[in-house]
């Protein structure tokens, strides 16, 4: 009788976990949501709830202080047909081309040339070049070095033997010129060089031995292990770059001729004209070729550098 008791005493220890199990499993959901919660009412509140009232807008007339009217696709129609959207669609497009080339891509090769250098020589080599400046105060700075009269880069081309440079001036160069100031000052090459040092120096060790190149230890070890972040940070670029609007807008205000001005710009200037249903229109549409981007992105580029 005694061992029953022992036996049943300890078949009821082991099943009382078990009993226990789906109340933990409970309470880490119910923990878990009151985590997540707050974070998907901001995310409704502040994300979806702006677009869902944007596209709703965007089908009536959106006049202040009058009734709202359903006038259907009318907005979208007269953007579609506008020629001035089409401009500003294609210089957004080369803008973001040229942006996420060149301030994307060579701060990557940057990066891993830094990591090559000895550390004092990479120390000044970072605080040459990334300089943490303000946005405002850089393009207020890159303007007057632009400019054609007394500008910096006047000074220089004119010593070097070049005629006199029209710079953000030339509708055919003023968009490269606004590009150039990102390849100096980008900040993601910290990220990039945050994720170089956590590489281990085995992989590239290893590499030596085997004979590897230089630019084949480039090819075969740094850019994979750089791909989450190179995956993150080109992801923000291309959500970024079409909405791209207070460098152009502080450096040319759209000129010359409307050379740079961007959607967003354009959109600003349907605002002003009281033009809101087809500047909400406009929005939604630029919302629309973002996120049809951003779902290419996800589909085809692979993060992990294992795969």
């Amino acid at each position: 009788m005694a061992s029953d008791a022992t036996i049943a005493q300890g078949q009821y220890e082991q099943d009382a976990p078990l009993a226990a199990a789906p109340q933990l499993g409970r309470r880490s959901r119910v923990v878990a949501w009151m985590f997540v919660l707050p974070a998907l009412f901001f995310q409704a509140v502040w994300g979806w709830y702006p677009v869902i009232i944007a596209f709703i807008l965007s089908l009536t007339n959106a006049r202040l202080r009058k009734n709202l009217e359903f006038t259907g696709l009318q907005s979208y129609v007269r953007m579609v047909n506008d020629p001035l959207v089409a401009e500003a669609f294609r210089v957004t497009a080369i803008y973001s081309a040229l942006s996420i080339v060149l301030t994307f891509g060579i701060p990557i090769f940057v990066a891993i040339l830094l990591m090559e250098m000895p550390q004092r020589h990479m120390r000044w080599m970072m605080l040459l070049w990334f300089l943490p400046l303000s946005g405002f105060a850089s393009a207020i700075l890159w303007r007057f070095m632009y400019n054609p009269q007394y500008g910096l880069f006047q000074s220089i081309a004119t010593s070097l033997g070049f005629p006199p440079q029209p710079f953000l001036n030339d509708a055919n160069q003023v968009l490269f010129w606004l590009i150039i100031p990102g390849v100096l000052f980008f900040g993601p090459g910290l990220i990039y060089m945050a994720s170089l040092q956590s590489v281990p120096s085995s992989f590239y060790e290893a590499a030596e031995v085997e004979g590897a190149s230089f630019w084949r230890k480039i090819w075969t070890i740094s850019l994979p292990r750089l791909r989450p972040i190179i995956a993150l940070s080109l992801l923000f670029a291309l959500i970024s770059a079409p909405q791209e609007y207070g460098w152009p807008k502080l450096m040319t205000n759209g000129g010359p001729g409307g050379a740079s001005t961007t959607v967003v710009m354009y959109m600003e200037s349907l605002i002003t004209n009281l033009r809101f249903a087809d500047a909400t229109a406009l929005a939604v549409l630029l919302f629309g070729c973002v996120m049809l981007i951003t779902v290419v992105f996800r589909t085809f580029f692979k993060e992990d550098p294992d795969v």
